[in-house]
């Protein structure tokens, strides 16, 4: 073999080896994903709708009669659905919920927050209301309200989720009953730091 064809040879070599140091970030990702099935916690984060889902709200009046008008879902707005009148999980949720806004800190109007149920709120919910004057309560709740807020491979209320509102009225994103609280609010920042809106 002369020393050109040496060469050459050794420039092939050094540019397939440098070929795949570039592609292997790639193909162990593809690997990891797709044969060893290794994926994040999906609790961690927010499971975003696809697409997003436009939501027509009717006329609601809310638990104490406030009648709620169009402009006031222009607002990030966090709902939680529970059929069993809002027990302990239901409650847990609530409570992150609102201290979540606080922790907002200058966002802090830009979100709200709203409980919905298809019955009368439990006798233990009631009682805990006064510690929530910003939580919007809604119940009972009629089931065409309810239902606008179906996805598919969800029982809508079975448990106590968390259903994300954007200011333009589309549902975006959930979040499961068992959520972890902080992994919300670093969604919930991030959204409002690259948004406008709300």
């Amino acid at each position: 073999m002369s020393t050109q064809t040496q060469s050459r040879f050794r420039y092939r070599l050094k540019f397939i080896a440098l070929i795949l140091v570039f592609l292997s970030p790639f193909v162990a990702g593809w690997m990891a994903l797709y044969v060893f099935k290794l994926r994040p916690d999906s609790n961690q984060y927010g499971n975003l709708v696809q697409p997003v889902k436009p939501l027509h709200f009717p006329a609601l009046t809310t638990r104490s009669g406030k009648p709620l008008s169009s402009d006031f879902w222009n607002k990030w707005t966090f709902v939680v659905i529970a059929n069993d009148g809002c027990q302990a999980k239901c409650q847990q949720n609530i409570y992150y919920l609102r201290q979540m806004k606080v922790a907002l800190g200058r966002d802090f109007e830009r979100v709200q927050n709203v409980l919905m149920t298809p019955q009368d709120l439990s006798e233990e919910m009631v009682q805990k209301l006064p510690e929530y004057p910003l939580l919007t309560v809604i119940s009972p709740a009629a089931s065409e309200l309810i239902d606008l807020f179906a996805l598919p491979g969800i029982v809508t209320g079975q448990s106590p989720m968390l259903y994300l509102i954007d200011p333009a009225g589309n549902l975006m994103m959930t979040y499961a009953a068992d959520n972890k609280p902080k992994s919300v609010l670093t969604d919930l920042q991030r959204l409002l730091k690259n948004s406008q809106i709300g």
